[in-house]
């Protein structure tokens, strides 16, 4: 009888730490960076098939999208100047990491693509990185995939007519995760405004691709 009610006891005990007891702590997943989504592009949004079967678009309102199997990213991009948004889609270091350059021609905001994940390209600051295509900060004039001595790289031009005639300054962009920072630069001479070294400063291109033949205009 009284091993029955030692037992009985220790049961009793048991069930009561189980009520009581601080419920276990379930951590949930760690949400992903990816922005994609299953919405397909705006009807009314330019589009051109580009590198893996992904699609590229670009709305009425400024919104800049690729779609790939998996889902779509989109990014707004404010465009208050009277030229239509611009965007190409590259692999600049050919290392399967893709950059987004959209263009408003005055300027061109850079984003990293990664599947359909589009993030934004910071500068050390903090601040959205972005390309000077009209030397209006004095620093650049066109885009450019270029190798000035370490592999092929993301590259800032700045085509100058000076009292000797034209030089192009070439400065490649370093990446840290998503921020871009400008790296080892050279100057090269060119002939005259023909030649092809100032004509590619003076627009977007990635090798043999170009904004204007390869890129997505806002409609």
């Amino acid at each position: 009888m009284m091993l029955t009610r030692l037992l009985l006891g220790l049961a009793l005990a048991m069930a009561a730490s189980i009520l009581t007891a601080t419920p276990a702590m379930v951590t949930a997943p760690h949400a992903s960076a990816d922005n994609c989504s299953q919405t397909k592009p705006p009807l009314d949004a330019a589009s051109k098939q580009v590198d893996r079967g992904d699609m590229l678009w670009v709305s009425h309102t400024g919104a800049v999208g690729v779609t790939t199997p998996a889902g779509t990213g989109v990014v707004q991009v404010d465009n208050a100047g009277p030229i239509p948004l611009q965007a190409l889609l590259i692999d600049a270091e050919q290392n399967a990491m893709r950059q987004l350059i959209v263009s408003n021609g005055r300027g061109a905001h850079l984003y990293l693509v990664s599947g359909c994940d589009i993030t934004t390209v910071i500068d050390p600051q903090g601040a959205p990185f972005l390309f000077d295509l009209e030397n209006l900060r004095g620093n650049g004039t066109g885009i450019g995939c270029l190798d000035i001595g370490a592999g092929p790289h993301l590259v800032g031009l700045q085509a100058t007519l000076g009292p000797t005639g034209w030089t192009v300054r070439r400065t490649q962009i370093d990446f840290a995760g998503a921020t871009a920072t400008p790296g080892r630069s050279d100057t090269v001479p060119a002939a005259s405004a023909q030649d092809p070294a100032v004509t590619q400063a003076q627009t977007i291109s990635c090798r043999e691709l170009t904004i204007t033949k390869d890129g997505v205009q806002q409609p």
